[in-house]
């Protein structure tokens, strides 16, 4: 393993962790108050980017790099928030609705949806294993959205359309920046997430100040999550492919899953455990025989 590697995989076990912290706790928010996917998100990315602002204003370096980023990747920047932002709304309307388990294990379709845009797009193909993965992990989509009290059937289609749209912003990133500042990109995200989900609320008239309390707890999870985990992520693009980015994440799910059985006391279902257990061995079929196959093709291009 490289120098460069081992730095990627410690972003990315950077990512799951602060991931985590956000998902658990606007889970806990939406089971005690209640609050509105879009007022969720507004006060906690507006919570976030205050506190981080005076750290890239207060810098001229800082400033600079913020600049560049907003000339140099300001339309994919713009492409990918937007499609993020619609993501998010989605995601939080069925955490709303649904144990945080199920959420968790079937969001990390997104892994599906990079190996399918790839194929669509980047005109790769689709490995025997592969393909093996692709089946396993829909059997393992089938017995999670049918988890009868844990969640519901739309909660479970929103959760697949909104691992669709995340899995665009990394797509984007990896085809179109070479190499991306991430805390300058993250911070620039929070700034457009706030003004989406500002006008977002007010032309669905949805539109509330909740109490400071809740605003706290929102704020604090955001930035761990929105802003730290994000630019750990985005950084971690300039270091390993999407695959590898997304094996290591498959960790996040069952992590999350043991947190809402011992923690929000979720109940322990042999359906859950076996269909997450089939999601996260079709994921990781895919991403480790991409990353075999990558191996063996640098290998082969070495020897000639």
């Amino acid at each position: 393993m490289t120098g460069n590697e081992k730095k990627g995989y410690f972003f990315v076990f950077l990512t799951g962790v602060f991931f985590a912290f956000e998902v658990i706790g606007f889970k806990e928010v939406f089971r005690r108050y209640s609050l509105s996917p879009e007022m969720a998100a507004l006060f906690g990315v507006g919570f976030a980017f205050l506190v981080v602002s005076p750290y890239f204003i207060t810098s001229t370096k800082r400033r600079n790099k913020v600049i560049l980023t907003i000339k140099r990747d300001g339309k994919i920047l713009l492409i990918g928030t937007l499609s993020n932002a619609m993501g998010i709304i989605l995601y939080y309307y069925a955490l709303k609705q649904t144990d945080l388990g199920p959420a968790a294990i079937l969001i990390k379709t997104t892994v599906l949806y990079n190996v399918l845009l790839g194929v669509v797009f980047l005109g790769e193909k689709l490995k025997y294993r592969e393909t093996f993965g692709i089946i396993i992990s829909m059997f393992g989509i089938y017995f999670i959205s049918t988890l009868e009290g844990q969640i519901h059937w739309i909660a479970s289609i929103c959760i697949l359309i909104s691992a669709f749209l995340f899995a665009i912003q990394s797509y984007l990133i990896k085809k179109y920046i070479p190499e991306i500042l991430g805390l300058e990109y993250a911070y620039l995200r929070l700034l457009l997430l706030c003004v989406f989900f500002f006008f977002y609320s007010l032309g669905i008239g949805s539109f509330l100040v909740p109490k400071y309390s809740v605003i706290l707890t929102l704020g604090v999870c955001s930035l761990l999550g929105y802003f730290l985990g994000r630019a750990f992520y985005f950084e971690a693009h300039n270091y390993l492919p999407i695959s590898k980015l997304n094996a290591t994440l498959l960790i996040e799910p069952i992590f999350l899953m043991f947190v809402g059985i011992f923690f929000m006391n979720e109940p322990i279902d042999i359906q859950k455990l076996g269909g997450g257990g089939l999601i996260i061995l079709g994921l990781y079929l895919i991403v480790f025989h991409k990353r075999k196959s990558k191996q063996n093709e640098t290998t082969e291009s070495d020897i000639e």
